[in-house]
């Protein structure tokens, strides 16, 4: 009986697609569905921001063809930029079709469409559409992946994260007196803040952002990082803190293999000591109860769930010396410096 609900289970994993019509991305949509999806369970796989031809689009909706409304379907959504998102997960199909989408008045449509056409987003309705989209969208995809990949030539980043005072800071010093620059993400942040909203502070810009269109942000934080590394002409750099969410998740699956995440932990004795070096004081239960509602802020951040998709994990329990070796062998193992 439990291999066959196992069975079950495999069985229904499936594959489906999403396109944030220019409507959806008008009415800043993008991080209400993202975060539906997770709600439900899935995840995305895949994500792209572009323009559809009206060929492709014509094959893609070549079941309504015979509508009086099929062309205006085929113009309006080619008229301006999508969101393509690739979902996975048990029974995604018609999770996503009937309880993130929807059709009026149930779901994200019932919600935000405005007609039969400028309905916000479309969304695959059986599992052989499902495959037929999908088939149809991943050269497109394949044809972004391969000129980002030109972009991304010969550079490497480093993504330094974990719990409160387990010594980020100090792998990312080490980084730079290698010759590795260390960026702050904030900074990075700030100067894309600075070009699209400079009147408002980074930590409201970016919640703000995050939650009407997180691709949007996240492909402008990745422009920056890349115009710095640019701008100081080196290939290979270090980002400090990468925070949870979505973010290390999203650069993982844009930078692809030029793009690491390193994982730093250690003792809470040994992080407690930190915080009374960091605070400046003496009394260690106090340093305690500081650090520990620092990590309460970084677990409902996601901040361990990075450690299941780091490619380095550093223990830092030790000495600064063995630590040093630690990240010597990262840095021999992906590049030759000596």
């Amino acid at each position: 009986m439990l291999i066959e609900k196992r069975e079950r289970i495999v069985m229904s994993c499936e594959k489906t697609l999403i396109i944030i019509k220019p409507d959806g991305l008008t009415k800043k949509l993008v991080g209400l569905i993202v975060e539906k999806v997770y709600q439900y369970g899935l995840t995305i796989t895949g994500s792209e921001r572009i323009c559809l031809s009206k060929e492709l689009l014509e094959e893609l909706y070549s079941e309504i063809k015979n509508k009086e409304y099929f062309i205006e379907v085929v113009n309006w959504i080619s008229s301006a930029p999508v969101l393509i998102l690739i979902i996975e997960g048990v029974d995604a199909v018609s999770t996503v079709k009937q309880k993130i989408i929807g059709k009026y008045p149930n779901g994200l449509r019932g919600r935000f469409s405005e007609n039969l056409i400028k309905n916000i987003a479309h969304a695959s309705d059986s599992v052989v559409s499902a495959q037929k989209e999908i088939r149809l969208i991943e050269p497109i995809l394949k044809r972004n992946k391969e000129l980002s990949e030109k972009k991304l030539s010969n550079k490497i980043i480093f993504a330094l994260t974990g719990m409160s005072e387990c010594g980020k800071s100090t792998v990312g010093k080490y980084f730079d007196s290698k010759g590795i620059p260390r960026l702050k993400i904030v900074k990075i942040f700030e100067k894309v803040k600075d070009t699209y909203k400079p009147n408002k502070d980074v930590k409201t810009f970016t919640s703000i952002e995050e939650k009407r269109d997180p691709y949007a942000l996240w492909d402008a934080f990745i422009e920056q990082l890349l115009a710095e590394m640019n701008e100081r002409k080196v290939n290979v750099a270090s980002i400090e803190s990468l925070y949870g969410g979505g973010l290390g998740y999203y650069l993982k699956q844009k930078l692809g293999n030029h793009f690491h995440i390193i994982f730093i932990e250690a003792s809470e004795e040994k992080r407690i000591k930190l915080q009374m070096i960091r605070e400046n004081i003496n009394d260690a239960n106090r340093a305690k109860q500081l650090l520990l509602s620092r990590d309460r802020i970084k677990n409902d951040s996601g901040i361990p769930q990075l450690k299941e998709i780091a490619d380095e994990i550093i223990d830092n329990s030790g000495s600064i010396n063995q630590l040093y070796e630690k990240v010597d062998k990262i840095i021999h193992k992906y590049f030759d410096l000596y």
